[in-house]
């Protein structure tokens, strides 16, 4: 068990220094910092009203800085999940 911590503590090291954290961290940033994407997807968040979603999700997806933000967001979801299914492995346990 103190193998699979410290090759944890590892692969968070790796993880933190990775162009797959870097270009999230970047792209993050300039989602963030621009106002008409926020404002869109303010406006989604509140929105009630599927049409208005789906052409409000149309203009997000429009910015090239928040299409790549959720490709690095989306590989990191599949790496933690993998991850996660890992540690259940190790984990889990069988009986009582």
């Amino acid at each position: 068990m103190d193998n699979v911590i410290e090759k944890t503590k590892e692969l968070i090291t790796v993880l933190d220094s990775s162009d797959l954290i870097s270009n999230l961290d970047y792209y993050k940033d300039r989602v963030i910092n621009d106002i008409n994407i926020l404002e869109l997807i303010t406006k989604y968040n509140n929105s009630n009203d599927d049409y208005e979603k789906i052409s409000l999700k149309k203009e997000i997806y429009k910015s090239d800085d928040y299409v790549n933000y959720m490709k690095y967001y989306n590989e990191l979801f599949f790496y933690v999940i993998k991850l996660n299914k890992m540690y259940k492995k190790f984990t889990s346990s069988k009986g009582c």
